[in-house]
């Protein structure tokens, strides 16, 4: 949860100004507290940048904080713009964000406020403490304040809802409390991968997570928000956001199925028609052999590519160098361009391509660029793309009016209308694998896009079962389910190390008192033992 406080004289001075109607200006300043205290709560959910939290800045819209935090007096002037006019702002503007291109401005708060943030790990008792009891309670918070948290992420929620009228807000998604528990001390203690910044963001979105599902009967709350590009997402804190490690602690022990590369799959739908639209002779493996030794055997197909991109003298690590070529090679699908440098438009602005922020290094990014297998891939997806939008001007044009599928000049995008098209695509095709499992009685426990999670395994035939509706049913035979499992965090086991150590120390003792004793009794007969120690 986030606590401001604000200085005493803010509050006297809204009641000297404004003292009629009674506790009228506590009511508007307690307004404006919470409606500031919401945007902070956000902005923190969804990370500060290195610089941010070098300066304690904080992004939120001040449009939104002006229009959400109430007004006060008879002339019904915003108690936002009122405080700062008085010089009794809880926050100023350090970087000012734009409402034209939805960016936010940057804040810090003022010596007139005070943040509490009790959604922070106290290092210092999850080091020391060397109870699993004490570390249990301290993570899991009390009651109180997880209510406090579920009523301040989700205040219209009403325990006696039909569970109809829930499922159309939430989707619930069960959690292993204990593994996210054992997650957060790991998190505290031993990790090593992640940057300060990430790091202070899993642990406040892990706490999260528990002081919801601690009084939620183990299951938190995802608001949906589901989008024009036919995709659900779900507001704040969700199993779409998190890192794939956090996941896994929420979920426990599980088993992931994505779609394998999906949005290449997907486009792979096309190519025949492609063939026949164009009355070309060839089969599809000869004129997308590079997409198709994508999708077949992917591991080979980067592990040549990486060979070839990442010499020795490469400065990128062995470690991310996939990763790497995993984002480049999507990024390519959806459209990006396949130029090695940015550009700048009429405005002065410089823009960088996908690729450049994706592979930073030049020469490493050049000799991409420069592979015969990227190229085949760039050439054929670019095949694959024309065909598409070329289809929708000429059977449905009316995608093309749609807003979001525009640039800010009203044209059309290429890239999103494909991506607008795939991304409605990818959300049949998962419902189609969603009513297959039910079908068999299996129910997914969450959801990622092109992914889905089950508590058991669905086994060789089953899965083989569902991949062949997936294909019938829309008509793609590129369509492959990849399966991995997923494993929860262990107990830490601190109190059996503890009760290890007593029981040491409890055989110390007795041995002890018994050489004790019969050192004593050899004393008695006048005989002196020395007794050697390697």
């Amino acid at each position: 949860m986030i606590k401001i406080t604000a200085d005493p004289k803010v509050l006297a001075a809204l009641q000297k100004a404004f003292p009629r109607p009674a506790a009228s200006a506590e009511r508007a300043l307690n307004k404006y507290i919470a409606a500031l205290e919401t945007l902070i709560f956000k902005s923190l959910q969804a990370g500060q940048t290195p610089q941010q939290k070098k300066l304690k800045l904080y992004g939120i819209s001040l449009d939104v904080l002006a229009n959400s935090g109430g007004r006060i007096g008879p002339k019904k002037q915003r108690t936002h713009a009122w405080l700062r006019e008085k010089n009794l702002a809880l926050v100023e503007t350090v970087i000012l964000g734009s409402k034209f291109n939805s960016e936010v401005s940057s804040v810090k708060f003022t010596n007139l406020a005070t943040l509490t943030n009790t959604l922070k790990v106290n290092t210092q008792i999850v080091n020391t403490t060397t109870s699993d009891a004490v570390i249990d309670q301290y993570l899991g918070g009390d009651e109180s304040s997880n209510w406090a948290l579920f009523n301040y992420l989700y205040p219209e929620y009403r325990f006696d809802w039909p569970e109809a009228k829930r499922d159309e807000v939430f989707d619930l998604v069960p959690v292993d409390i204990d593994s996210l528990k054992n997650y957060v001390v790991w998190l505290t203690t031993l990790s090593k991968k992640l940057n300060q910044t990430k790091q202070d963001l899993a642990l406040r979105q892990a706490l999260t997570i528990i002081g919801v599902a601690s009084v939620a009967d183990g299951y938190y709350f995802q608001r949906k928000k589901p989008s024009k590009f036919g995709r659900m997402y779900y507001e704040g804190t969700s199993v779409q956001n998190v890192n794939k490690e956090l996941r896994a602690a929420m979920l426990g022990n599980c088993w992931e199925y994505d779609i394998r590369s999906s949005v290449v799959a997907w486009k792979m739908g096309f190519a025949q028609s492609y063939l026949l639209k164009s009355c070309n002779k060839k089969t599809v493996r000869m004129v997308f052999p590079n997409t198709l030794l994508y999708l077949e055997d992917k591991r080979d197909f980067m592990v040549t590519v990486k060979h070839y991109v990442f010499p020795e003298s490469s400065p990128v690590s062995k470690e991310l160098q996939p990763h790497l070529l995993k984002q480049a090679f999507t990024a390519i699908s959806f459209g990006a361009r396949a130029t090695a440098s940015g550009w700048q438009n009429s405005g002065g602005v410089w823009t960088n391509p996908a690729l450049v922020n994706i592979i930073k290094n030049s020469e490493d990014r050049s000799r991409f660029l420069e592979d015969p297998a990227v190229q085949g891939f760039i050439k054929e997806q670019g095949l694959l793309d024309n065909f598409i939008f070329e289809s929708v001007q000429n059977h449905t044009p009316e995608i093309l009016l749609l807003p979001e599928v525009q640039t800010s000049s009203t044209r059309a995008s290429k890239s999103k209308v494909v991506a607008y098209l795939y991304q409605h695509g990818e959300t049949e095709v998962m419902d189609i694998l969603r009513d297959a499992a039910k079908e068999h009685a299996r129910h997914p426990i969450a959801n990622v896009h092109d992914a889905i999670f089950f508590k058991r395994k669905l086994g060789a035939d089953l899965k083989s079962e569902i991949e062949i509706c997936m294909r019938e049913q829309t008509g793609n035979p590129y369509w492959r389910l990849a399966a991995s499992e997923l494993k929860r965090y262990e107990p830490r086991l601190l109190d059996a190390k503890l009760e290890e150590q007593a029981h040491k120390d409890r055989i110390a003792a007795e041995e002890a008192r018994a050489l004790k004793k019969f050192g004593d009794a050899q004393s008695s007969d006048g005989i002196t033992f020395i007794i050697r120690t390697n």
